[in-house]
């Protein structure tokens, strides 16, 4: 609901300053949905466990000194999860949340190479 509102306006724009919705009931919508402690699903959790694995076993074959997937990123990854069902109002954290979430987590980790950086000396 909310994000349709926000693609609306870019889109509709002037159609789109009278919303579906009004100020109370997103107050009350972010409260409820605050409140939710959505548990992982069976198929959700062992996702997670694999996406992860996956990502360490890459990680290890780049010979790399220090690691970018650690214990913190996989709580990233749990927290990640439980607000994708948040947003999406469901008690359950589904796979496809999970998979979104890793998505996110791959695509943000940027890889600098310390040779690639060249800094200036005054």
């Amino acid at each position: 609901m909310i994000a349709k509102h926000i693609v609306d306006m870019h889109r509709l724009k002037e159609e789109s300053l009278t919303p579906d919705f009004n100020l109370e009931q997103i107050q009350m919508y972010i409260k409820v949905a605050s409140e939710m402690k959505p548990q992982f699903s069976k198929e959700a959790a062992e996702l997670l466990k694999q996406e992860y694995m996956s990502l360490r076993a890459a990680q290890k074959s780049e010979a790399q000194k220090s690691f970018r997937y650690t214990v913190r990123q996989l709580e990233s990854l749990v927290r990640l999860s439980e607000a994708m069902a948040r947003a999406h109002f469901d008690d359950i954290i589904r796979d496809v949340y999970v998979r979104e979430v890793c998505r996110l987590m791959k695509i943000s980790n940027i890889n600098l190479d310390k040779d690639a950086v060249e800094l200036e000396v005054e």
